[in-house]
């Protein structure tokens, strides 16, 4: 396991901590949290992606636009993601929650999955991504 790797999993407890207790609060405090978390993951996206950059080194121009694709794909991922947590969350604050807030823990829980698991797989596609097997390509001689 990789120090970044270790430094993005340590955030993701704190903010599963912190998301728990939050979504018990107000609805002001449980956007607030929400939002901070969003732009937590968004930070943690871009560190990875540098640093995965400067790990890539050298690579072809068809290489590099493969990478850079998938880059690009996962920030547009992690957008749509930041969007139906955000719609989730207006239509879960809408309706009246019993005092206890009950559903709003299932649903909380479930945003820190889906943002865990979200994190997970960029890391696997980028590493796939990175060792995956080059193609030999073939430099034939000059004739004499």
């Amino acid at each position: 396991m990789t120090a970044t790797s270790a430094c993005l999993r340590a955030t993701v407890a704190i903010l599963c901590a912190m998301s728990a207790s939050g979504a018990l609060g107000d609805d002001v405090a449980a956007r607030a949290l929400l939002q901070r978390q969003q732009q937590s993951d968004a930070f943690s996206l871009q560190l990875q992606q540098s640093i995965q950059n400067s790990r890539a080194g050298s690579l072809s121009p068809q290489q590099r636009l493969e990478f850079d694709a998938l880059q690009r794909d996962q920030r547009l991922r992690q957008d749509d993601l930041f969007y139906r947590q955000d719609v989730q969350q207006r239509q879960m604050l809408q309706t009246t929650p019993p005092p206890d807030g009950a559903p709003r823990r299932p649903e909380t829980l479930r945003f820190e999955q889906d943002r865990q698991a979200q994190r997970d797989r960029f890391s696997r596609e980028t590493e796939q991504e990175l060792f995956r097997p080059q193609l030999a390509v073939p430099h034939p001689q000059p004739a004499p």
